[in-house]
């Protein structure tokens, strides 16, 4: 976005200033919008006749001059500015008495041609648009596509056909029949619109989200005429149509209720109308909407289509044989439409965090293509967004975007070019066939691990080596107890608690270990649980793992798909970590976490009718009690999603400040200042620890070696030297956290990543602009990022400087300060361990180093002769037995070397 073009959109945005305490920050848009719209038509003289909405006279009522131009101006400008509801919204205003103050700001602005070209005035109205969904938060998804995700929607139907369109004259028809707020339109005529005429059609059940796009498409120079507001289902608005490229997101889970009779009478006509290959359930219509695109699509002697739908997960598989789903899909299939399916990273959406899809289909598959499916797993392809928005804390860069495209596009049956990434599999590997009362139905299904075991490694296996799957049987006796879904939710399961029943119908037995229930919600039978029957499926771990077994199977890509009759013994499993035992230790500690967590927060926001209230005055308060400690409870927890915020609070002291240092940066040279020393506060932290397990390990004693890497003062690379020094020769039992740390995606790799970035950015010269410390920052912030998350396990270590050691007859007693998070200030401790130490140092400990780290000579914490402060101070430079110690604010201190 140019200078010019920002500075305009922050100054219409900045009429919000009046809005507030009368307007919530979600209305913004509602108000702002329309009077843009309205100005930029008066501006370039499009409204009949004299306007006086932005040039009223003395005595002039605005609503009257308003109603005066609504009255004069073209039918169909009139009813964009309707459906965009600026009467009623100026009569809101009017009665708040702020119309002629919103009035007075836009009659400033200079919307004119001559000063606003239809390129940067859709600049300006997309950013509007932008700041819209922004504040519209939690309502954002139901109109708003994220930008990166148009993006590679856009970039996924186009990319293939760009030699094609860059030779083509005719004018090129795009469609979205659940267009929203216009983004994926607005993408897909970006990208096409640089090689060929565009021509724009839409339409959406919502009002306000067709309006918007008509709005979109006038501030870009475009017609709107193509977008209609009404049921796509039910009211077609562009019948006996069909377009060269289609991009749809329809909502997920939304049932179609309100246009079942018109369906279900389209369906009917079969392939002469748009529902002919099958009805989904009713509180679903994403496959519908799939039906009346492909229903839209250019004959193949035409030139055909290519289309692309974002979905979630169930459309690739749910429905039994025979289902209105299932015959969707093998009309699908049979008809060889399905070109590319890409399984999407989780948290990209507005709120939502269920896995999703991109479907991409044509009817004018490249001949080497025919008969095959590209599968490609990007769940990996993503960066943090720096603070999450409605649900959504990762975003696509326009790289990983070019990325993705450019593998998709050199996927072949014999050569994918990433087969970690993609693969071509065959159209009848989804097939599959049952008899059912003895006719034989076919199906085809695309299971959710069928992208997992694309990049399946070493150490994965079926499921069957890991489980057996216990089988139904006729159990004898006329009395047996039967655990159900509900009973799994007991706090103290029991065989014994549950009720008792019979009859003759098969059910499976079921014990203590075994793990039961089903896609998305199993469960682990506690050990004192006995015996019982269940209707549910029953796996019996073949050793103790049934609590990481429970964890993979409930993991999102594994959920919310059927089974069939029985589990899939093929699903593949990380067998290795499945078969740890002390794997599995972890995850049920971490199960009681969750617990405690959950148990926390239910304690904090209880249900306000709990017991009999028969004052309701106190039902009263008691709510508005509930909804502080809410608001307060959120404040407190949202942070938590930010690994910074994270660090901040909870990580060793130099890397806390460093991040509350990034954290409240206002500048974007402070912000990038802050998050390269960031970066290296990491490394320096993690060297430090490497270095002093070095020194231990030589009786407390710097070697000449490790001397010769101080002689000059020590960088980001002296540390990561360090780092790979101690873990090259073998693991590391005084820390074994630093065991995985020179993994391909461990700490170490991600720590030269951040360093390289700090070295290229430090050849440039002169202060550099705001957009471009933005976009370094857009760069580094990822990684740095998944640094601190890499990293996590430094949180729990403690930094104790101990001031006296105790004897107590037993043992000894440790009483000192506890350095930890951002505050500069010590915390007094006090404990009992069972060996002596040497006071006045600084002692690390962790709940997996058997014995404390001790970090003299590496570090210290001292009085600072300086600033009169406590301060901690790391090993900087080495010369001949003097060692230079220097804290985060960059203070001194020499030391005598042993």
């Amino acid at each position: 976005m140019r200078d010019g073009s920002q500075d305009m959109a922050n100054l219409i945005w900045s009429t919000a200033d009046l809005l507030r305490g009368h307007f919530r920050a979600s209305e913004y848009g509602s108000v702002l919008l329309p009077f843009t719209v309205l100005r930029r038509l008066e501006c370039r003289n499009l409204l009949r006749g004299q306007s006086l909405v932005f040039q009223v006279h003395a005595g002039t009522d605005p609503l009257d001059a308003l109603r005066a131009m609504h009255d004069n101006a073209p039918a169909e400008l009139a009813g964009l500015l309707d459906q965009l509801d600026l009467y009623a919204i100026a009569s809101r205003l009017s009665d708040l008495g702020l119309l002629p103050q919103v009035i007075a700001r836009f009659a400033m602005l200079n919307l004119g041609e001559q000063a606003v070209s239809d390129i940067e005035m859709g600049s300006i109205f997309d950013e509007l648009v932008r700041r819209l969904a922004e504040t519209m938060a939690d309502l954002s998804g139901e109109h708003f596509t994220a930008p990166d995700l148009t993006a590679l929607l856009a970039k996924l139907i186009l990319a293939p056909d760009a030699a094609r369109l860059a030779r083509r004259t005719a004018l090129i028809r795009i469609y979205d029949p659940v267009c929203g707020g216009g983004g994926s339109l607005m993408a897909l005529w970006a990208a096409a619109g640089q090689m060929s005429p565009v021509e724009l059609f839409g339409q959406d059940i919502n009002r306000a989200s067709s309006a918007l796009t008509s709005a979109t498409l006038l501030m870009h120079g475009l017609d709107p005429g193509g977008i209609a507001f009404g049921d796509t289902l039910s009211n077609d608005a562009h019948p006996d149509t069909t377009f060269d490229y289609m991009v749809a997101a329809p909502p997920f889970g939304v049932e179609w209720k309100m246009a079942e009779e018109q369906v279900k009478n389209e369906a009917a006509l079969g392939d002469a109308g748009r529902f002919g290959a099958g009805l989904p359930r009713i509180n679903d219509g994403s496959l519908l909407f799939l039906q009346h695109m492909l229903a839209k699509m250019r004959p193949p002697e035409d030139g055909g289509s290519r289309l692309a739908v974002l979905f979630h997960g169930r459309p690739l598989f749910a429905g039994a044989l025979g289902s209105g789903e299932s015959e969707i899909r093998r009309w699908i299939f049979e008809n060889d439409l399905l070109e590319t399916v890409v399984a999407l990273p989780e948290r990209l959406l507005y709120n939502t965090n269920i896995p999703t899809y991109i479907w991409v289909l044509t009817n004018r598959k490249e001949p080497s293509r025919a008969g095959n499916v590209i599968l490609m797993d990007c769940r990996r392809h993503f960066a943090a967004m720096r603070r999450s928005l409605a649900g959504k804390s990762r975003y696509l860069t326009t790289e990983q975007i070019s990325e993705i495209t450019a593998i998709r596009r050199s996927a072949t049956a014999t050569d994918t070019g990433a087969p970690n990434v993609a693969k071509v599999v065959p159209v009848a590997d989804f097939r599959h066939e049952r008899i059912v009362g003895g006719v034989p139905r076919v199906g085809y299904q695309i299971r959710p691990f069928d992208f997992f075991s694309i990049a399946l490694g070493d150490g994965f296996a079926p499921l069957s080596s890991v489980v057996q799957v216990i089988r139904p049987l006729r159990p004898a006796g006329a009395n047996w107890p039967l655990l159900t879904a509900k009973d799994l939710d007991r706090p103290d399961l029991s065989a014994a608690d549950l009720d008792t029943v019979g009859g003759k119908s098969p059910v499976t037995p079921c014990t203590a270990g075994d793990v039961v229930g089903g896609p998305g919600g199993w469960h682990l039978l506690p050990p004192e649980f006995g015996e019982a029957f269940t209707r549910m499926f029953v796996l019996r771990p073949l050793r103790r793992t049934g609590r990481a077994l429970c964890e993979f199977l409930n993991a999102p890509q594994n959920t919310g798909y059927s089974y069939g009759l029985h589990p899939p013994t093929d699903l593949p499993v990380p067998a290795e970590v499945l078969n740890d035992e002390r794997f599995s230790d972890d995850l049920e500690d971490l199960r009681r976490s969750r617990t405690d967590l959950a148990r926390i927060t239910t304690g904090i926001l209880p249900n306000v009718f709990e017991g009999t209230r028969a004052d309701l005055a106190e039902t009263r308060r008691v709510v508005r009690v509930a909804l502080a400690e809410a608001v307060l409870t959120t404040e407190l927890l949202q942070p938590l999603e930010d690994p910074i915020w994270r660090a901040e609070y909870a990580y060793p002291f130099p890397i806390a400040a460093l991040a509350r240092h990034y954290r409240i940066a206002a500048s974007p040279a402070q912000r990038k200042e802050a998050l390269l020393k960031l970066g290296e506060s990491v490394a320096r932290t993690i060297g430090g620890l490497a270095l002093a397990v070095l020194v231990g390990r030589n009786d407390n004693r710097m070697s000449g070696a490790l001397r010769d890497q101080f002689n000059r003062a020590a960088t980001w690379g002296t540390w990561n030297w360090m780092i790979k020094n101690l873990r090259t020769p073998g693991p590391v039992p005084e820390l074994p956290e630093l065991d995985s740390i020179l993994d391909d995606n461990g700490t170490h790799n991600l720590l030269i990543q951040a360093l390289k970035f700090r070295n290229d950015s430090g050849h440039s010269f002169g202060v550099q602009p705001a957009h471009e410390l933005e976009e370094e920052i857009a760069q580094i912030e990822p990684v740095v990022q998944l640094t601190l998350e890499s990293a996590s396990w430094l949180a729990q270590l403690q930094y104790d400087l101990v001031d006296r050691c105790e004897y107590t007859g037993t043992g000894f007693r440790l009483i000192g300060r506890r350095l930890r998070g951002s505050h500069p200030d010590w915390e007094p401790f006090e404990r009992l361990v069972s060996d002596p130490v040497t006071p006045h140092r600084v002692y690390v400990n962790g709940p997996s180093n058997a014995a404390a780290i001790e970090l003299w000579p590496t570090a210290s914490a001292e009085l600072c002769p300086k600033c009169r402060q406590w301060e901690f101070f790391v090993i900087n430079e080495v010369h001949r037995r003097t060692a230079t110690l220097r804290s985060g604010r960059d203070h001194e201190i020499d030391r005598q070397l042993t």
